[in-house]
């Protein structure tokens, strides 16, 4: 799993430019046999297979990682930001563990490697107060070059960033960028690869979604195009096993198992479909964790406004939504063995999913 999982998160494919990765998924589930399309914006479909007369379950992860875009590019050749998702004048003095993370530029000539700078050291302490507030003018790309040399490369307000940053394993451990949502396209991929077709209990579709970061635009495009009996959103979620969070907080811990998330801030996730998940977990003892996640959504809000019953499953990560997001390979290798159980389980009967 780790040698997919580092092919996966290493690709560049920011929010809103996910076709190089996209393209990448295509091409492994058809060497799996598995046929599929691109929607209008860009998510692939996957018709795994199974009984047509079976109820259909969609499992869906999605494309994108998150990014930075240039807001505009300074006489002197820096770059200013604009978040790639939501933002303000300001950002959080938490997300100051981003300076001096090396960058990648995606230039239409190319990319550009970069380095997200602020003042420091001894020019700092001799010219700067302290901050109080850190707001998108306290930060900057530096790539070493003017702006007339980035501008000849194709850099232009509205040209994406990534982080610049390799997936490794530590020991059962893997850190890297794009775990989220990374990870769970390589468990539906494997997923496929270990599960035959004969085996299938269900008519399965799985998914990749573009643009869930900015507002779940891809899954809502795909919930108006397609019904389903039962959607599964396999998500990184969050662990409270660091200082000084604990277990109060977010009572999950890496290496105890897999998530069953029940709400997050978007929605109720379908209790009956997640009761179920819960007895299959439950049947073929893979040990599972429940938890409740705030500041946090995902791709199954909007399939559930489209009256499909929805439920999450999440490995847990440290330090989500940074360079450096850790994960547990054995509770990513559990969820390959979840879902397979699930999907050759008999579908529940009932008034929905459950």
């Amino acid at each position: 799993m780790f040698d997919l999982i580092k092919e996966l998160t290493e690709f560049i494919a920011p929010v809103g430019q996910e076709a190089e990765i996209v393209t990448h998924i295509e091409k492994l589930w058809r060497s799996q046999g598995m046929r599929t399309e691109r929607t209008n914006i860009g998510n692939l479909i996957g018709r795994w297979g199974g009984l047509e007369s079976a109820k259909r379950l969609l499992i869906a992860a999605h494309a994108d990682e998150l990014c930075y875009l240039v807001r505009a590019i300074d006489p002197q050749g820096f770059l200013y930001l604009a978040n790639g998702q939501g933002w303000t004048r300001t950002t959080e003095i938490r997300n100051g563990f981003t300076i001096g993370t090396r960058v990648k530029i995606l230039a239409r000539n190319g990319l550009v490697p970069g380095v997200i700078a602020a003042p420091t050291g001894h020019a700092a302490t001799l010219a700067l107060a302290d901050l109080r507030e850190l707001t998108w003018n306290d930060l900057w790309v530096d790539t070493g070059l003017s702006r007339d040399a980035l501008i000849a490369k194709g850099v232009t307000p509205g040209t994406r960033i990534v982080w610049d940053s390799l997936t490794e394993r530590w020991g059962d451990h893997l850190v890297g960028k794009a775990l989220d949502d990374r990870v769970p396209v390589a468990i539906i991929t494997e997923l496929a690869r270990r599960v035959p077709i004969e085996q299938l209990k269900w008519n399965v579709t799985l998914a990749v979604t573009v643009q869930e970061e900015v507002g779940v635009i891809g899954a809502s495009a795909l919930a108006s195009r397609e019904k389903f009996d039962a959607a599964i959103i396999v998500e990184i979620g969050l662990a409270g096993d660091i200082p000084p969070l604990g277990m109060n907080a977010v009572p999950v811990c890496l290496g105890d198992g897999p998530v069953l998330v029940h709400k997050d801030s978007l929605v109720h996730y379908d209790h009956a479909l997640t009761s179920a998940l819960e007895r299959c977990a439950t049947e073929v003892n893979i040990p599972i964790q429940h938890a409740v996640f705030g500041s946090f959504g995902s791709d199954g809000a909007p399939f559930m406004r489209a009256d499909v019953p929805a439920a999450m499953i999440a490995f847990p990560a440290r330090y989500t939504h940074s360079p450096f997001e850790m994960g547990h390979l054995g509770d990513i290798e559990a969820m390959v063995k979840w879902l397979a159980a699930f999907v050759q389980s008999t579908p529940p009967t009932g008034a929905h999913a459950g």
